[in-house]
C-alpha cells in the first residue's frame, strides 16, 4: 500500500512539473507600434496579464487571435487580457476583423511540440479539386508567415495550375527575426485560390477568402505559422 501511495504521489507531481512547464498561452500580437514603449517591439506575441505603459504620444495596435479585435491604443496603462485589453487613462478604438489566427496558433504549437507536419496529409503536387479541405482562410492576400529561421519557402495553388513561387528568405528580410511580409515585396496571390505553402518538411494548406484585399492588411487576418525555433 505504501508502494501504490508512494507511485500516486510520484505520478501526482510529475504532473505538477508538466503544467508548471507549460508555456503560457499567446494571446495577442503587436502589429504596429509608434514610441518607444519599454519591453515592446512590434510583432512580439502577448500573453495575458502582461502590463504596457505608454507615453501621452505612444500608440499601439494590439490584435486578439481568440476574439479578432483589433485596437488602436494611445496613452494609458495596458494590461492583455485574453479577448481584449484592460486600459486605464488609454483611447482605444477597436474593431474586430476577419481572421482564423486561433486555429492558427493551435495547429503551431502541436506541430512545434510533435514535430509533424502542420498539414499531416498533404496533398499530392499539382492541380486538385475540392476534396481537399485547407486547414485555415486567410483574409488578406498578401501572406505574413512565420519561419524557424531564414530559409527557402515554396508556394504553389493547388486547386488550379499557373500559379507558384519559390522564395528565398534572407535574415534581413525577417521582421523580429521570424516573420516574412509578402506585402513587402508587393506579392499578392488570388482571392479565392487554394494554396500550400511549404518550408523545409512543413506545409501548410490554406485558402485565401474569396473577398481578400491586397497589400498591407491586418496582420492577424493573414498570418501563416510555422513556428519559432525555440
Amino acid at each position: 500500500m505504501r508502494i501504490r501511495f508512494a507511485i500516486l504521489a510520484a505520478a501526482g507531481a510529475m504532473g505538477v512539473a508538466s503544467i508548471a512547464a507549460a508555456p503560457a498561452a499567446e494571446v495577442a500580437l503587436v502589429e504596429s507600434l509608434t514610441g518607444t514603449p519599454a519591453g515592446l517591439q512590434v510583432m512580439d506575441y502577448l500573453e495575458p496579464g502582461k502590463l504596457i505603459t505608454l507615453g501621452p504620444r505612444d500608440t499601439v495596435v494590439i490584435s486578439y487571435m481568440r476574439s479578432c479585435m483589433r485596437e488602436t491604443i494611445t496613452g494609458g496603462t495596458v494590461k492583455v487580457g485574453t479577448e481584449e485589453s484592460e486600459l486605464q487613462g488609454a483611447k482605444v478604438v477597436r474593431i474586430k476583423v476577419p481572421c482564423d489566427a486561433s486555429r492558427m496558433m493551435a495547429a503551431g504549437d502541436e506541430a512545434g511540440q510533435f514535430g509533424g507536419r502542420i498539414f499531416r496529409s498533404a496533398p499530392p503536387a499539382g492541380p486538385t479539386s475540392a476534396s481537399v479541405s485547407p486547414q485555415f482562410t486567410l483574409y488578406g492576400r498578401a501572406p505574413v508567415v512565420e519561419l524557424r529561421a531564414p530559409g527557402t519557402l515554396s508556394l504553389e495553388r493547388i486547386d488550379r495550375d499557373g500559379e507558384s513561387y519559390m522564395v528565398e528568405v534572407g535574415s534581413e528580410q525577417l521582421v523580429h527575426g521570424r516573420f516574412f511580409d509578402f506585402a513587402k515585396t508587393d506579392r499578392n496571390l488570388t482571392a479565392g485560390g487554394i494554396y500550400r505553402i511549404s518550408e523545409g518538411k512543413r506545409d501548410i494548406v490554406f485558402k485565401v477568402d474569396p473577398h481578400a484585399k491586397p497589400g498591407n492588411t491586418p496582420i492577424v487576418g493573414r498570418l501563416l505559422r510555422f513556428g519559432s525555433s525555440s
